[in-house]
């Protein structure tokens, strides 16, 4: 079976994480690949596609947006998967639970209205001082965000596991993105 996960990365922390979805999910399938969004032609070649981006200010990156829009149809035609790496993790305590919501909720609108996702996951990334400025890394302290890698493996293990066994079983006679994850 040929499997994508394709990722858009700003950091470095959602290509990782993608990268290890491949190799978790190679040890069960065969034929898994792992690309950046930017370096896919067509997924008419795949059989399954698991998609993966980092949020920036709420959104996905450009670049999976337009992986979307370019793949829309060829998608809608097999099973897909998606994940996002955001920061709600890092956010000061009062923050972490509405800002993984508002995420949930803005990311629902920028997915194809015809691609019914087998199942999409917000996990949090590594966030370094230096990646933001002086006056905002100050402010993000005080206000009791946090920097350091927030990585849930054990979170992202048991998905990749459940895709897998669901990419193990024969498909339904149902269609490709019907089933719920």
């Amino acid at each position: 079976m040929a499997v994508l996960v394709a990722y858009a990365s700003a950091m470095g922390s959602t290509q990782e994480i993608a990268q290890h979805i491949a190799d978790r999910m190679a040890a069960s399938l065969e034929g898994v690949e792992c690309r950046s969004v930017d370096g896919v032609e067509s997924v008419s070649g795949y059989d399954a596609v698991v998609v993966g981006s980092a949020i920036h200010n709420q959104s996905w990156l450009p670049a999976a947006d337009q992986f979307f829009a370019r793949h829309a149809s060829e998608l809608a035609k097999r099973p897909v998967w998606a994940f996002n790496v955001g920061m709600a993790d890092a956010l000061p305590k009062p923050f972490r639970k509405k800002g993984a919501a508002l995420q949930q909720a803005r990311l629902a609108g920028v997915l194809p209205q015809d691609l019914a996702l087998r199942g999409h996951r917000m996990f949090s990334g590594v966030y370094k001082a230096d990646q933001m400025s002086s006056a905002l890394r100050t402010l993000f302290r005080l206000t009791g965000g946090r920097f350091g890698d927030f990585r849930d493996w054990t979170a992202i293990d048991a998905w990749t596991d459940e895709i897998a066994a669901q990419l193990a079983t024969p498909a339904s006679p149902t269609s490709p993105g019907s089933a719920a994850a």
